[in-house]
Formats: structure tokens, sequence, C-alpha cells
């Protein structure tokens, strides 16, 4: 697992940045396909999706298709699997890097059973379904590794889409201890730090 994640964070990433036309260019493929699939945008992803920013180094979802069905429809779509460990599962599109994560699990994180519930959907693309995963356990994939610009992030969305901090707070506690997330209580006590300072500047 510890390898996965240093994947997902580092030095795998590909270098061009990642726009909403290309996301478009995947979907599409997908959906030429006529096959019905969910998809739920994460990270940069979902940022870009709201344009909360304008790019990001890769394409990220969560799903609750099964690995099966994804590596079937990917390959059909002329799409390159990377690494087939479903902690973390890599697929190129030429220079472009897609990153799946399976069963309401990232980075050592397991969500609880609304996590779907939750999720806003974005669009339809034929029979392709894509959502973004729910604001509030979107940013606690972002705070569970904590750097800079993960911090940068969390605090643009919040601020962009009126989240609640409170009920961010609760739910991070309801069940960051049991998750894989070092220094759990350090990392939000940094965030709230860091969303303090920027509430007064």
């Amino acid at each position: 697992m510890i390898r996965c994640i240093n994947m997902y964070e580092n030095k795998y990433k590909n270098e061009p940045l990642t726009r909403l036309e290309d996301l478009d260019i995947l979907l599409n493929l997908l959906a030429d396909l006529n096959e019905p699939l969910e998809l739920f945008a994460i990270g940069g992803t979902a940022m870009v999706l709201k344009r909360i920013k304008e790019s990001t180094k890769d394409i990220d979802f969560l799903t609750a298709e099964k690995y099966e069905k994804i590596k079937k429809l990917f390959t059909l779509a002329g799409l390159k699997e990377e690494s087939s460990n479903k902690l973390c599962n890599i697929w190129k599109l030429g220079n472009i890097r897609i990153d799946i994560f399976y069963d309401g699990f990232i980075m050592g994180i397991r969500f609880p059973d609304d996590w779907r519930k939750l999720s806003e959907k974005v669009k339809e693309i034929g029979k392709i379904k894509l959502y973004i995963l729910n604001w509030y356990d979107l940013i606690i994939t972002k705070i569970s590794r904590a750097e800079k610009r993960d911090i940068e992030d969390i605090i643009a969305i919040i601020k962009s889409q009126k989240l609640d901090f409170g009920f961010l707070k609760k739910r991070y506690y309801s069940f960051a201890e049991t998750a894989l997330i070092s220094d759990f209580d350090y990392k939000f006590k940094h965030l709230e730090r860091e969303y303090a300072k920027r509430k007064i500047d």
C-alpha cells in the first residue's frame, strides 16, 4: 500500500498537464463502447470539472465498478494498463495518466457507505455517468496527504463550494482514526490553522 501511495503522490506522474478537453476525449472514447459505466471524479479532476483550477497532473476516478469491467472497457477504448494494482490501478491514454480507485477506498481511507449518495452527478455522455465525489470525502483524501498544494486546494474548494467546515470536521474524525492516515489529528489541526488564517486575510 505504501508503494501505491508513493506512486500516487510523486515520481510516476506524467509531466504534461491534463485539461477538461482531455477528460472529454476519454469519456467520449468510453461512451462509444455503448456500455453503462459510473465514474466519480476525485482530486484535481473534480476541481477542473468545477473550474476551480484549469488543469491537473492526471485524471483520477473512484468507481464502484469491478476491476474486470474497467479493464475490459479501457482496453477496448485503446488505453494501456501500466499497473493492475487495485489499490491504484494506472492506465495511459497517450501521455495522459488515468488512476482508478475501487470500492470506496483511496490511499488507505475507506469512506462511509453514503459516499455515492452524497456525490454530485455532473454529466452523462451516452451510457457513461460522470459524478464528482462528494467534496467532503474528496477533501479528506487531500488532508491525508497534507502537502502544501493540498492545503491550498482544500481551502479553494471550501470557499468556492461554500462547504460547512463543522460538517467536514465531524465526518473526518468519524473515521480518520481507523483509516490509514498517519498523524490524522495533527493534519486536521494544521488545516484548521491555515483555514483560520485565510478567513482573517
